[in-house]
């Protein structure tokens, strides 16, 4: 009988943890305000990125790309999806706000663009589609 107590209050005691650790993964980050690292590249060219050239003094322009955590919760702060997006379907989602466009693919995870006019220091689109 005792043991049957003592299965019974680890069985407890793991359900317990496993329940915190299940919420824990489903809330979001506590704030701290501390800087994080960043994933993604950047892209410098002049003209357009369609037409890129390389890049002068009076035309140059930066391209970003965000992905892991920056690039899920931009995603997930700027919905909702666009419907006549370039590849909107069931495996690819579109997000924009401004220059700041977002998707998620299927097989890719989540990405986000934006882009920067140096000379001028105004914001501009960091993708093509």
């Amino acid at each position: 009988m005792a043991i049957d107590a003592a299965v019974r209050l680890v069985f407890i005691g793991v359900a317990l943890a496993l329940s915190s650790l299940a919420q824990a993964a489903g809330k979001p980050e506590t704030w701290d305000g501390r800087p994080k690292p960043l994933k993604g590249d950047y892209q410098v060219f002049g003209g357009t990125l369609s037409e890129a050239v390389p890049p002068t003094k009076k035309d140059r322009k930066v391209a970003f790309m965000f992905t892991g955590p920056l690039g899920k919760d931009l995603f997930e702060q700027i919905g909702p999806d666009l419907k006549e997006a370039c590849g909107a379907g069931p495996d690819h989602r579109t997000r924009r706000r401004g220059d700041l466009s977002c998707v998620w693919a299927k097989d890719d995870g989540y990405a986000c663009y934006f882009g920067l006019d140096v000379p001028t220091g105004k914001s501009t689109n960091g993708s093509i589609c």
